[in-house]
């Protein structure tokens, strides 16, 4: 069976000359002698194409008597087919990379002061844990972050008043911080908080104000959270475009974990 290196495979390919010689003998095995006529070079220049060719496992050649007679090897090129197959299979957080992209470009466009976003996920544990998972920092820290992202410090003070404060880092060092603080609580129903995140001079680049609301319902809990968005500072369109994304991504991560049923969520 074929094991072909598939960089070095790829390295001899590349080559304009070599390429043409693959697509002759994807026709028929030629040889050496019609290779050089078809592709116009020397029998010495050809030869070292072919021994080319022939040491990254892509082809063979035959000496039958005083003919030298090459002919491509197919496997090689079944697996190289099956390597770009894999490439070719998108990721899922591409199509919210998409979305990401055509959502900035709207809210580029958009010239009004505020902004609202209203998610809903269905959550596979009691309200009550629902709640905790949103006012213990030690849970909060399993959970509070989109795809890429992980938070690296948070204080959760679960009182009117009290900080909801959370660090998000990437895995290129880069960090994100936003500030905030509880403004109601009624457990296990509702978290009324606001949360700003801050850009790198320290000041906010807008006010979020989100109100969660946790419903019980046959499967757990359905949890309702209305985001409003106010006092945008200029230029902050990729940042506002994604909060959307952000706690959509943030929320699945959540409704995984409460379905894990890892001890604190009991």
């Amino acid at each position: 069976m074929s094991s072909v290196d598939i960089q070095s495979a790829l390295a001899a390919a590349a080559e304009p000359t070599r390429f043409r010689i693959l697509k002759l003998l994807a026709e028929s095995p030629r040889t050496v002698g019609e290779v050089a006529d078809a592709v116009g070079s020397l029998q010495p220049q050809t030869t070292k194409h072919l021994q080319a060719l022939s040491a990254a496992g892509l082809i063979v050649v035959h000496r039958l008597g005083r003919r030298r007679v090459a002919a491509l090897l197919r496997e090689p090129f079944d697996e190289l087919s099956r390597w770009f197959a894999e490439l070719a299979v998108a990721h899922p957080s591409e199509a919210a990379l998409d979305e990401y992209v055509a959502a900035i470009t709207v809210d580029e466009r958009r010239n009004d002061d505020d902004r609202t976003v209203h998610i809903r996920r269905s959550m596979g544990a009691a309200p009550n844990a629902v709640w905790d998972a949103w006012t213990t920092a030690a849970l909060v820290r399993q959970w509070w972050a989109p795809e890429h992202f992980a938070v690296i410090e948070c204080t959760v003070e679960p009182v009117p008043g009290g900080a909801m404060d959370v660090s998000l880092g990437e895995a290129d060092g880069a960090t994100y911080r936003s500030t905030g603080r509880f403004l109601e609580l009624d457990r296990p129903a509702t978290l009324l908080f606001e949360q700003s995140p801050l850009g790198q001079d320290g000041h906010p680049m807008f006010k979020g104000r989100y109100a969660a609301v946790f419903t019980p319902s046959p499967r757990g809990t359905e949890l309702d959270l209305g985001i409003t968005l106010s006092d945008i500072q200029p230029g902050m369109s990729s940042v506002v475009a994604g909060v959307e994304i952000g706690w959509g991504q943030t929320l699945d991560r959540l409704a995984a974990l409460l379905s894990s049923s890892r001890p604190g969520f009991d």
